[in-house]
């Protein structure tokens, strides 16, 4: 390889105008870079549940929206209600709406004056009637009113759009009441806010912290700026990439620039300590920029090799964001890789030639003697310190049976954010935002749903459903057919003739009409039950779902009845976490075995290499059960990333260890090389855990999980590289040549 690492450093100027020139032609990209936070991104598309629930859309249509809701003591007045009317028609016409539907629009049929003539009868005639309970239009005390928005599948600026609309007629409500808009749509624009939080504001804490970090160690500005600059080409090349190949980021993807900004970061930092000691030593640039890259050749392959599959392991998983991940930060790995080969010792190069005198390394001279000290204590005490370590383990690892999942994403805000607490307090009031649907099909020979008997046991259905928790209320083709008939001339007819009589002029009403399409199949062959729930977590709604499955069963033996919805979909990829875990970790484990066996040659070292990599991802783990942290979409892909980068400075630790142990004895190769790279070790496990701390700070709790998890791993496995690695690797017997002056610790 020394060939043509000397090509490579000799045409620098080449690499340096290939990398620039593709920075820039990549970098538009990232004006193309959307935030899509949709329930689409995060269905698990392998389920048959989605195919499922695509084709009950395609049979009812979309069941996603929102509502609008006022609330407050002028409500029921002649304004509020004026303004009632007006919203109703307004949104009606917003771009993206399919229906809206409210009180007015409910009631209009029955009124021979707007509702605004007669306030109290109007209020008194809502909340007598079980349709708008079950709807939601009405709170059950009449403390509040809303509006049901439905749309199709928006893109996320015609969803933001939407909301934006919403929020104009919200503010013009009238003095003495209050109107906003709740539900999956806002949810899913607090979601892309909190993403656009990670890239505007945590983002840049991280490179100012980087920086500040890289300027208290080299006191240099070039080996302050030759290490952001490679971090720098290698993030605009990869997310110029995702740019233009159209790629959205959403609360999970949006964790990759910070993410790889410290693995890169950690890369030419090992480099950077390398090449300036090799010139304190005396060699001039190029030959110090020949012999690092010679000599962390292999560390740098290996510790590449290791952290991609840490990500490319999450490449496996169902949930589709996550896997996503993988895949792109996989690709970001091989380009950090090209790079560290190429662009990074063209860098050290050009800054060493023109920089005259090696600057005072007297920070860097403190750390290399710390990491001396740390290893020859390691190896003289390797019993307690083995046994402190094993300790922690079992301590932490008797939590694993307390973890949990969270699978509420209302609960990733804070409680005081405006969606959640709004969400909350429509909940109290009887008004479910969160839905569930029964979707059945009648059995071969059966009647019809459309049949009068069937549309009262619908009905019943619906009450049953409605009665279980955590739902508030539920709605059939059943209640729309008999909330007809109670203000019509027909009300006096016996139930199943009222019905039959019913049915086809509600289908023949231009409002009534589009409304039952929606819970009734022209055929009558399928219907819909809606169950509008409080937002609570799959182990809520599963039970729920079950009953519900079972009461509608008990009324329509025979018939498909399944359980469906966005809502659920959402809910159904947290039972996949813990698979996601276990998957993702085995593969990298499996990797990180293979890296271990072709670097160390040995199974005993291979399974000693593993437990200071293995150990900080079971304090963690059993950490988070001790304490109550919950898995999440964020959190279960903690145990692979930290995997694959604890494992780096392990690696560059063995990389010479078996060759250099022979020479000098085991002892002394690992406490030499723990000297040298100590400087490296500590100053990039204090930028990676600087950089997964600062996402800590944020108020969204899969990402401050996130970022506070990784940085307490990192500073563990930090802990591990300099105390249990000497103590396990620094016995065994000394060289049979040990040179002269070798120093043995």
């Amino acid at each position: 390889m020394t060939r043509i690492e000397r090509w490579v450093v000799a045409r620098r100027r080449l690499w340096l105008a290939l990398w620039g020139a593709a920075a820039l032609a990549l970098a538009p990209g990232l004006a193309r870079l959307g935030i899509d936070n949709s329930p689409r991104v995060f269905f698990l598309e392998r389920s048959a549940a989605v195919a499922s629930y695509r084709e009950f859309v395609a049979r009812f249509g979309p069941e996603e929206g929102a509502r609008r809701v006022v609330t407050g003591d002028a409500l029921w007045t002649p304004a509020g209600l004026a303004y009632l009317e007006r919203a109703e028609r307004e949104a009606a016409a917003l771009p993206g709406v399919r229906t809206a539907a409210g009180l007015v629009t409910h009631h209009r049929r029955f009124l021979a004056e707007p509702p605004s003539a007669e306030p109290e009868a109007f209020r008194a005639r809502v909340l007598a009637n079980p349709l708008d309970r079950a709807m939601g239009f009405v709170a059950d005390s009449g403390r509040a009113a809303t509006l049901l928005v439905e749309t199709g599948e928006l893109e996320p600026r015609a969803a933001a759009d939407l909301l934006a609309g919403l929020d104009r007629l919200a503010a013009q409500a009238p003095a003495g009441t209050t109107a906003f808009a709740i539900g999956r749509r806002s949810l899913e624009l607090a979601l892309d806010r909190s993403v656009a939080e990670i890239e505007r504001v945590y983002f840049p804490l991280l490179a100012l912290a980087a920086l500040a970090l890289l300027a208290v160690c080299f006191r240099e500005a070039s080996a302050v700026a030759l290490p952001l600059a490679y971090v720098g080409v290698c993030e605009l090349a990869l997310l110029g990439t995702m740019g233009w190949a159209g790629v959205r980021l959403n609360l999970i993807l949006a964790l990759l620039p910070p993410l790889l900004f410290v693995i890169g970061l950690a890369t030419a930092i090992h480099l950077l300590f390398r090449c300036r000691a090799l010139e304190a030593e005396g060699l001039d640039a190029r030959a110090a920029t020949v012999a690092t890259l010679r000599e962390q050749l292999r560390a740098v392959v290996g510790t590449t090799a290791t952290t991609a599959a840490g990500f490319g392991a999450l490449a496996v998983a169902p949930v589709g964001p996550v896997a996503t991940l993988g895949l792109w930060a996989g690709l970001g790995m091989l380009i950090q890789l090209a790079a560290a080969l190429t662009l990074l010792p063209a860098l050290l190069a050009t800054v060493a030639a023109h920089r005259g005198a090696l600057p005072e390394r007297a920070l860097e001279a403190r750390l290399e003697r710390f990491g001396r000290r740390l290893a020859q204590l390691a190896v003289r005490r390797r019993a307690p310190v083995v046994g402190g370590f094993a300790a922690l383990a079992l301590v932490a690892l008797a939590g694993l049976p307390r973890l949990g999942a969270e699978s509420n994403a209302l609960t990733y805000l804070p409680a005081e954010h405006p969606v959640r607490a709004r969400t909350a307090a429509l909940e109290r009031m009887g008004v479910g935002v969160a839905s569930l649907e029964l979707w059945l099909s009648a059995a071969p020979g059966a009647p019809g749903f459309d049949d009068p008997q069937a549309l009262g046991r619908l009905r019943q259905l619906s009450a049953r459903v409605g009665a279980l928790a955590p739902a508030l209320s539920a709605v059939s083709a059943g209640d729309l057919v008999d909330d007809l008939g109670a203000g019509s001339p027909l009300a006096a007819l016996p139930d199943a003739a009222r019905r039959a009589a019913l049915l086809p002029l509600l289908r023949a009403d231009p409002e009534g009409g589009p409304l039952l399409a929606r819970f009734l199949a022209p055929d009558g062959r399928a219907t819909r039950v809606t169950a509008f729930l409080r937002t609570v977590g799959f182990d809520a709604v599963d039970p729920f779902a079950r009953a519900a499955v079972a009461a509608a069963a008990a009324l329509f033996p025979g018939a498909r009845i399944e359980p469906t919805g966005g809502f659920p979909l959402l809910l159904e990829l947290q039972r996949y976490l813990l698979s996601t875990l276990a998957l993702s970790l085995a593969l990298t484990g499996l990797v990180v075995v293979v890296a271990f066996a072709l670097l160390l040659r040995d199974a005993g070292d291979v399974g000693r290499a593993l437990v200071p990599n293995l150990w900080p991802i079971a304090v963690v783990f059993g950490g988070m059960g001790w304490f109550g942290v919950p898995l999440d979409l964020a959190t279960v892909m903690v145990a692979s990333i930290v995997l694959g980068l604890a494992v780096d400075s392990t690696i560059h630790t063995l990389a010479h260890h078996r060759e250099r142990r022979r020479e000098v004895g085991a002892r002394a190769a690992v406490v030499e090389k723990l000297e040298r790279a100590a400087p490296a070790y500590l100053l990039t496990a204090a930028i990676l855990c600087a950089g997964f701390g600062v996402c800590g700070l944020s108020d969204f709790a899969p990402t401050a999980r996130f970022g506070q998890l990784a940085a307490a791993a990192l500073a563990l496995s930090l802990a591990a590289n300099l105390l249990l690695v000497p103590a396990l690797f620094g016995g065994g017997q000394r060289s049979r040549r040990a040179p002269r002056g070798a120093r043995i610790g």
